[in-house]
């Protein structure tokens, strides 16, 4: 058995061994892969339920586009598969609503704090989870950024897990008052690593610059917006990931690396045009730019060459999984 703690897949190719096995083996390249991210959620799931402390609940989390939803519904079918199950709850059903979430400097709603949340609501869930098996879930109306009066209640029957997935689930303030952590999980994701152009030089592209292509992909294709307005952002995000979830990503009992290693001939070039639309009049224009040039230098692969259940479907559509 691998040893999960905080131990996770690292990959040692650079700019011109990724485009060498884009333009000679796309395919091969693509499934190999998927091949490794599949095989470590499946030693994963394989690993917590064969460990002795029973487990009854996993927090998982991670920064922005990360990949956290997918990986939790990858966790989930692997549980289904051992025979044990899992539900899986996302803490965005928690949020207070736009009107009660505090404020920024300039006045706007801050959701990136850990207190946009209800956080007595999710203490109790845990809690409740780990003590009894069961615990009634809040839902929120995203449509009107408001908070619903009823709840869903989820019971963990026999040998099943929970999975509660959310940027701030390893923050302790959500079980420093819980009485016994027996049977609780703490998984941390994230693009762990950026990709260099040679072994010792600098990045090429940053784990951070990969994770924002992945949502400027994902923004403009489903969310209605663009990549002016996710790049104008971004350095709000990273600086709520520095506060709120950076403190507490060692604190995991597991780490997954969530880069698969081809993504940058398929993810950045998928950039390119939504980065060519930003005008030079914008803040964002020349680190626009910078991106395109290094987006460039990658070898494009096939979209069609990703299988439905990958997890860069989170950001490309056509997944097989429901968000």
């Amino acid at each position: 058995m691998m040893n999960i703690t905080n131990s996770y897949r690292r990959y040692a190719l650079t700019l011109n061994e990724i485009n060498n096995y884009a333009k000679h083996d796309p395919k091969g390249f693509v499934e190999t892969s998927e091949s490794a991210y599949r095989s470590d959620i499946k030693e994963i799931a394989r690993s917590i339920t064969e460990d002795k402390d029973k487990c009854r609940v996993i927090l998982l989390a991670g920064p922005s586009a990360s990949g956290k939803t997918t990986t939790a519904k990858m966790l989930n079918e692997e549980f289904e598969k051992i025979g044990c199950g899992s539900e899986i709850i996302s803490m965005d059903n928690f949020y207070l609503g736009e009107k009660c979430v505090p404020k920024t400097v300039d006045g706007k709603p801050d959701f990136e704090t850990v207190n946009a949340l209800n956080i007595p609501k999710i203490e109790q869930c845990i809690s409740n989870l780990l003590e009894y098996g069961w615990a009634d879930i809040a839902q929120f109306d995203f449509a009107s950024s408001t908070p619903l009066e009823e709840t869903i209640r989820i019971n963990l029957h026999n040998e099943s897990i929970a999975i509660i997935e959310g940027i701030h689930a390893l923050n302790p303030i959500f079980t420093e008052h819980i009485r016994s952590r027996a049977g609780l999980k703490k998984i941390y994701i994230s693009v762990k690593q950026g990709i260099r152009k040679k072994p010792v030089s600098g990045y090429m592209l940053t784990a951070a610059e990969l994770r924002l292509m992945r949502r400027i992909v994902r923004d403009c294709k489903f969310r209605g917006s663009n990549a002016d307005h996710t790049m104008g952002m971004w350095e709000n995000v990273l600086l709520g990931e520095k506060k709120y979830i950076t403190p507490y990503k060692y604190t995991g009992d597991i780490t997954i690396n969530s880069l698969h290693i081809y993504e940058p001939c398929v993810i950045a070039s998928k950039t390119i045009p939504y980065m060519s639309k930003v005008e030079k009049s914008s803040p964002e224009y020349e680190y626009a730019r910078y991106l395109i040039e290094r987006a460039e230098q990658f070898c494009c692969i096939d979209e069609s060459l990703i299988p439905d259940n990958s997890l860069l479907r989170e950001f490309l559509g056509n997944s097989k999984y429901k968000y």
